[in-house]
């Protein structure tokens, strides 16, 4: 089994690991593999470097001096290319590729097989490398192991909804062997069986959130397992299965909704609400998600990367429960009052207020209105993710330290109320109990109790559109509900345009028809591997259809 093992391991990863992750260890040139898995320092580093693989969705990051495309293979934010956000900027890939459909097997930006397949191969030489010939104790060698597990897992996740069939490759290979390394695909529906039974199973190892340490946040627990595995069910339509992965997270009782959703997404770690998180120290490695998205007056002239649509902003609902509409005379004249909290907390409309200044969106108006060069397209900012508290000289790239927040109790809540209405055909307490409780923190009343099994679905798919705005799963609902053709394609969206006269102002929402309409065609719910790829692979067959 050793001499599987790759013989030597590059200990510079124990200078970039996660600032709650530091190893009192001094970095050495080189290593062997056997000294690293028989210590524990370095065998943890391994572990750190492993997790470095989690994709974030805050799209380009910095680590060690150097950009990363986040593991999501953009530098926008996968909502970019959906109806919630669009994008000015003509070098990001949303405008480039994602929108007009021109993905190919030469080139996609959301390309992640490689990475992900050079994550599991260190994944699976950890595991081997911590087997019972290794001296350290069991219990750190389990916790270690369930730990890469749960990021293998999330990663063939991740490569099945992007690809569908994939090569599942649970062991170490050997490299003597080529042929062995030509894996084919295996189908989607025994790569999910996989990485359920793996989440199930490190669920009853790792441990429980409240026995990990604050210097530890950042590595998964045992409610990460549960949560991650209601996410995949859900994706995998195992509906019965998903619900009660997610109602064992919500029985726990540790994680609690945040009061203030707009510091949820300030925070840095350990946020009640946050399940699993990607942690960034802004040194090390730090993200760009405040130099790309901030008002430019803030950032000196940089910001506005990309900005939220019209048909976001008109999907936040009236506090009382009532949709919002331009025909109604008194949401048509103050369209940003008495609204959901989570517009305010979630998108800069005209008038508001951020890092102090009063930010105006209106046309032409000076340092960010609509219609000014590099300013924003559609007369919003986006606001969720963005430090307030950051200072100005970091700024930069690389200097955001805000955790991306990959699981938190408010998706669980909500892919609990999904998979349970689906599960039994329409909503019971438990649905409405879930979704009340998420609607309740921003101050919306209950739902009414009489929803069929079409209507609860209806607002669950309203829901989770703003609830979780901005977060990618906009991007991956639309394709696993199978309604991306008809939300998306040959769409315009649209922005606002406000202009004041004799003190007055007055509302006009325009198409954005300067930038290019949305292309999604059937082929589009799955993408393309490689050319590079089914060159070195012949055994993976034919690409998927489209491609």
């Amino acid at each position: 089994m050793k001499n599987r093992i790759s013989s030597v391991f590059i200990l510079f990863l124990l200078l970039f690991t996660n600032s709650c992750m530091d190893l009192d260890k001094e970095p050495l040139d080189m290593i062997s593999s056997d000294a690293v898995f028989k210590d524990e320092a370095l065998s943890e580093a391994y572990l750190y470097k492993i997790y470095g693989y989690m994709p974030c969705g805050y799209g380009l990051f910095v680590e060690a001096g150097a950009n990363v495309l986040s593991g999501m293979g953009i530098t926008d934010l996968l909502d970019g290319s959906t109806d919630l956000l669009r994008s000015p900027a003509g070098w990001n890939e949303s405008n480039g590729v994602m929108i007009p459909g021109t993905m190919s097997s030469t080139y996609n930006p959301l390309e992640t097989w490689g990475r992900s397949y050079e994550a599991i191969r260190k994944v699976n030489n950890l595991i081997a490398g911590l087997s019972d010939d290794s001296p350290l104790s069991e219990s750190f060698k389990e916790r270690v192991i369930a730990e890469a597990r749960f990021v293998r897992a999330f990663l063939y996740f991740d490569l099945v909804r992007r690809y569908g069939d994939v090569p599942l490759i649970k062991e170490l290979q050997n490299f003597d062997n080529l042929q062995a390394l030509l894996v084919p695909r295996t189908p989607k529906s025994d790569v999910y069986d996989f990485v359920e039974t793996e989440l199930e199973q490190i669920g009853e190892i790792l441990p429980y959130a409240r026995e990990i340490p604050a210097t530890e946040h950042g590595r998964a627990s045992r409610e990460a397992a549960w949560a991650l595995n209601g996410r995949v069910l859900l994706f995998a339509e195992r509906y019965e299965r998903s619900a009660f992965f997610s109602k064992k997270v919500i029985d726990e009782k540790y994680f609690e909704l945040d009061d203030d959703y707009n510091a949820l997404f300030q925070s840095r770690s350990g946020n009640k609400e946050v399940i699993f998180e990607v942690m960034f120290d802004g040194i090390n490695k730090g993200h760009a998600c405040d130099n790309l998205f901030m008002p430019p007056s803030i950032d000196n002239g940089w910001g506005s990367q990309t900005n939220p649509t019209q048909e976001l902003v008109d999907s936040y609902e009236m506090l009382d429960g009532t949709p919002f509409d331009w025909n109604n005379p008194v949401h048509a004249k103050d369209p940003y009052t008495g609204r959901d909290k989570r517009l305010a907390a979630s998108i800069i409309t005209d008038g508001s207020v951020f890092k102090n200044k009063v930010i105006r969106t209106g046309y032409l108006m000076p340092d960010d209105g609509l219609g000014l060069v590099e300013r924003t397209y559609t007369g919003y900012y986006i606001r969720k993710f963005l430090d307030e508290t950051l200072p100005f000289e970091k700024l930069y790239f690389g200097g955001s330290q805000t955790s991306w927040k990959e699981l938190r109790l408010a998706e669980v809540l909500l892919n609990y109320a999904e998979a349970q209405n689906e599960a039994k055909q329409g909503p019971d307490d438990s649905v409405h109990d879930a979704i009340n409780a998420v609607r309740d923190r921003a101050g919306l009343p209950d739902l009414p109790e009489d929803l069929d099994y079409t209507g609860m679905k209806q607002r669950i798919i309203q829901e989770r559109k703003v609830e979780l705005a901005f977060e990618g799963h906009r991007f991956w609902d639309l394709r696993r509900w199978k309604l991306a053709e008809s939300v998306l394609n040959n769409k315009y969206f649209h922005g606002m345009k406000i202009t004041e006269e004799n003190g007055v102002k007055h509302y006009e929402v325009f198409e954005l028809n300067m930038l290019p309409k949305q292309v999604f065609l059937p082929k589009h719910y799955l993408m393309p591997i490689n050319i590079g790829e089914m060159e070195k692979n012949p055994n993976l067959g034919s690409n998927n259809d489209g491609y």
